[in-house]
């Protein structure tokens, strides 16, 4: 009996992984794309606009798997922004964002961004801070029937630092 239990979870193994194996063989290949980047601004620390240019990295997977499920995954990065207000600060913004969802007779969704905006040369004007954060997430699920059975957006305005 102790022999069978062994083989038993090494045939379970086995299977899960054929079946990690197939799912993921049933997935695109991944499409990755690079282009230039205008983003535009607000600071709410400095009460003052920005602008300006950085490149843009995005990922995007899909596919279907093997249970039939509709499975999107989009991550992207921004790299190099370097924006200036009209009065000539300059700012350094480091930003990412995720998107997942799977559709299926359960579908979800998941959307999360944080994005880290700095002002360069701190002078000491702002007692409170010049530098701040954006974040915001949210996650959704429907079941069988398409009825919403969880839906949450989480914000959080950071202090400035």
């Amino acid at each position: 009996m102790r022999h069978f239990g062994r083989g038993a979870s090494l045939l379970l193994v086995v299977a899960a992984g054929a079946l990690v194996a197939v799912t993921c063989a049933a997935a695109d290949p991944a499409v990755s794309t690079t282009t230039p980047f205008t983003y535009g601004g607000f600071n709410g620390c400095t009460e003052e606009a920005f602008s300006g240019t950085g490149t843009l990295h995005m990922t995007t997977r899909e596919g279907l798997s093997a249970s039939g499920n509709l499975e999107s995954h989009v991550y992207t990065r921004l790299d190099g922004l370097q924006a200036m207000t009209p009065t000539g600060k300059k700012y350094v913004v480091q930003d990412v964002f995720e998107h997942d969802f799977t559709i299926s007779n359960a579908s979800e969704d998941t959307f999360a961004l944080v994005a880290h905006f700095v002002r360069v040369g701190e002078d000491g004007t702002f007692v409170l801070g010049d530098d701040f954060y954006e974040y915001f997430r949210t996650h959704g699920t429907a079941n069988a029937n398409g009825i919403p059975t969880a839906f949450k957006v989480d914000t959080s305005d950071q202090p400035c630092r």
